[in-house]
């Protein structure tokens, strides 16, 4: 059995077990997604929640198969769900141009030349700012933080592609980082206070690649050396050389 048969096989099992199946993709550019693969043989449609990393890995498992239970054709614009620690969710219906980028496994699994898919998105306390409003069409000079989606775009960066900041959960709200450290060649640190303060539930890792799509003003944290650091107050922009 092939690799593709053997994950077709995997899929339809899932299927048959728990009404879906759940794709979670991580790239070294853009911020992890999800997005279920079954959903279509009963409601025509496909979830798909991107971004959010201010969620971990089985919080957004449980937030798509909260969603999958609830599901009903009549009312999905209007379906509301809350999930006790995460927030409340809504749907709303994708463009299909984000399908065709993030969702592959639907169209290879089910031979589709097209299908609907809704967005899962978070409440506005939970609403980080590496969520891409899909319900727009997909247009390659409104994105930074999913820009490298598109195959066209070249790494622009002179730093390694699969670069990742350890980083803290404000940082994906928009509170600028105020401190960087660079300790790899691939990894960086970045937080928004000291970080001897944050707690282990704040800290996340992240796609270099998204940070500096959220926050433009870091692009000088790709000069630094291994080992070398900066520093600023929240309130500029330049940055300084730490120590």
């Amino acid at each position: 059995m092939d690799n593709t048969k053997e994950f077709k096989e995997t899929i339809r099992k899932n299927i048959e077990e728990n009404f879906c199946h759940i794709t979670v993709v991580t790239q070294s550019e853009v911020p992890r997604y999800a997005y279920t693969i079954g959903i279509y043989e009963k409601f025509n449609l496909e979830l798909i929640i991107a971004g959010n990393e201010n969620f971990l890995y089985d919080e957004i498992l449980f937030i798509i198969n909260k969603a999958v239970t609830l599901l009903n054709i009549e009312n999905l614009e209007s379906l509301n769900f809350s999930i006790s620690n995460l927030g409340s969710f809504k749907l709303i219906k994708i463009h299909h141009s984000w399908a065709r980028k993030m969702m592959l496994g639907v169209y290879d699994y089910y031979d589709l030349h097209n299908f609907d898919a809704y967005q899962i998105l978070p409440d506005e306390n939970h609403y980080s700012l590496d969520i891409p409003n899909m319900s727009l069409e997909w247009n390659l000079k409104e994105q930074s933080v999913w820009k490298w989606l598109d195959e066209n775009v070249v790494w622009d960066w002179k730093i390694p592609s699969n670069s990742k900041i350890i980083t803290n959960l404000e940082a994906l709200f928009g509170t600028r980082i105020t401190e960087v450290m660079r300790w790899e060649e691939d990894e960086w640190q970045g937080f928004t206070m000291n970080g001897e303060e944050i707690g282990k539930n704040d800290i996340r890792i992240l796609p270099i690649a998204t940070i500096l799509g959220i926050d433009n003003s870091l692009a000088p944290i790709t000069n630094l050396d291994i080992g070398k650091g900066l520093w600023r107050d929240s309130e500029e922009l330049r940055w300084k050389n730490w120590g």
